[in-house]
């Protein structure tokens, strides 16, 4: 990081599968549309549009942003003097923060102002999150809590039949659920090409087929195994 704290927009057309790893600096997201998926331990969290997340300085997590997902990002160097929150989990995201986020997307990409303002901006983004209250006591806050189940069945890789909750879930993912699950299957491929296995024995390990797999690379990650 070349300044103390810094913003981004992100918006990514496919599926990005993050590797397990720890933060090197503290940072927040809030999604704007689509969603992201961030593991902390053995639980899995869905941020949906609307709300944020608080990851702190060397976190052990894991990220996988859905395709047609846009979000803000903002990062603090672990040399800010300004103490920060330690835990991490989901955070209201208040109307001041959210249009502090809106007039920085205003400012020029290619030019970063620290002493200008969007460094003015950024400060008062620091302020505010000197005192973020955060949670991971749900595993998303807009689904409710008699779906969670639901919800971690499709994390790990499994299909729901229980018209109520896909009702409740589907709506936030930014996808259809059938959409949503050939993104959880893809994002196991990957990781276990990352681990040096060969796409015949993944289709073998999934049940599925070569074929369907590499048919579904291409609109889902944007390339080729």
């Amino acid at each position: 990081m070349k300044q103390a704290i810094e913003f981004s927009q992100n918006e990514h057309p496919f599926l990005f599968v993050g590797s397990r790893r720890k933060s090197h600096n503290a940072y927040f997201i809030v999604v704007n549309s689509g969603s992201i998926l961030i593991r902390l331990g053995k639980h899995e969290h869905l941020v949906s549009k609307g709300h944020g997340f608080w990851i702190p300085f060397d976190c052990l997590h894991a990220l996988t942003v859905l395709p047609g997902t846009h979000f803000f990002k903002v990062d603090f160097s672990i040399r800010l003097r300004q103490p920060l929150c330690n835990d991490a989990g989901f955070f209201v995201v208040s109307p001041l923060l959210n249009a502090l986020l809106v007039e920085l997307k205003k400012q020029p990409i290619d030019k970063h102002d620290w002493d200008g303002t969007e460094g003015r901006l950024l400060k008062v983004i620091a302020d505010q999150v000197s005192t973020l209250s955060v949670s991971t006591q749900s595993l998303s806050p807009a689904i409710k809590r008699q779906y969670h189940s639901a919800l971690v069945l499709l994390l790990n890789g499994n299909k729901i039949t229980e018209q109520p909750a896909i009702q409740n879930i589907e709506p936030l993912l930014g996808m259809t659920l059938k959409e949503f699950e050939s993104c959880i299957t893809l994002r196991e491929v990957v990781k276990l090409i990352r681990s040096g296995r060969k796409l015949s024995q993944i289709a073998a390990q999934l049940n599925t087929s070569e074929v369907l797999l590499e048919a579904l690379a291409i609109p889902i990650l944007g390339k080729q195994f």
